[in-house]
């Protein structure tokens, strides 16, 4: 009895997949527990049990602030329609979610090496699980923006309501450019030591501490030319209210689709390739 039923299971062969095909969401989902492990795992290692972890999240956005706020805005003269502290905070908290996903994101294969050449799961589950947790810091750090936005006593406009869609824009950025860097990373390890140099050019050319329209007009159109310009006034339009130019808005979108449709595409290409080269 036990040799019939023992014929009778059923048996999954795992081969590589050749070419470019398109990732496999359903097998994604069938894994959604493991993707909330992996998210769950993260944020206990963060947040449980310690008091930097918070801290962290709340202080990276604080510090830069003062520093703009103290330093940079005295010699640069901006001016803003918001107190300038609240105009610079909202930037930098968008700006540090869609960095720090990219980041993380970016070496997320190379810190599961050990579960990958071992395990067979979805791989698409660790950037995912990667870029999930930054979603987390933001919302904490929106505890300051909130407190300061209250100190100034600066109200939110009804566009407050479109905020989720301003974050799924970054979150759509982040996973799609963290996907291409993380298939890279395995091939190439030198990138991981690229990834921070490019985002710290990358927010001076995006207006995170600056207004756009105070920029000189030969800047600005750069800076309009910039995708990740309509993520950040994204952003704040939806918080404050201020207008955006829609160019930069379907610009961006539009953008943030092609990298994430290519990025699934070719995470999925150079998956076959993980086990073996990590």
């Amino acid at each position: 009895m036990s040799a019939v039923s023992s014929d009778r299971r059923p048996l999954f062969v795992i081969r590589p997949a050749g070419g470019w095909r398109a990732p496999d969401l359903r097998e994604l989902w069938a894994y959604r527990e493991l993707l909330y492990i992996f998210v769950w795992r993260d944020l206990k290692v963060r947040y449980r049990q310690t008091v930097l972890g918070a801290l962290w999240v709340i202080g990276q956005p604080l510090i830069g602030m003062i520093i703009f706020t103290l330093v940079f805005n005295p010699i640069a003269k901006i001016t803003t329609d918001l107190p300038y502290g609240v105009f610079v905070l909202s930037g930098l908290l968008i700006w540090n979610f869609f960095s720090n996903s990219v980041l993380q994101a970016g070496n997320s294969l190379i810190g599961q090496s050990f579960l990958i050449s071992k395990v067979y799961f979805p791989r698409l589950a660790v950037p995912l699980s990667a870029v999930a947790v930054q979603l987390v810091d933001l919302a904490v750090s929106g505890l300051l923006l909130a407190a300061l936005m209250l100190w100034y006593r600066v109200a939110p406009g009804v566009t407050i309501l479109l905020l989720p869609l301003a974050i799924v824009l970054a979150f759509v950025y982040a996973l799609g450019i963290g996907l291409w860097l993380a298939a890279l990373n395995v091939q190439y390890r030198d990138v991981r030591v690229v990834i921070p140099f490019v985002l710290q050019i990358a927010m001076y050319a995006t207006p995170v501490v600056y207004p756009l329209e105070q920029l000189p007009q030969k800047y600005r159109v750069l800076a309009m030319l910039n995708p990740l310009t309509g993520m950040v006034q994204a952003f704040r339009s939806a918080l404050f209210g201020t207008p955006i130019d829609p160019r930069l808005l379907v610009m961006s979108i539009v953008v943030a689709a092609a990298l994430l449709i290519t990025g699934l595409f070719y995470f999925r290409r150079m998956e076959r390739l993980f086990a073996d080269v990590l």
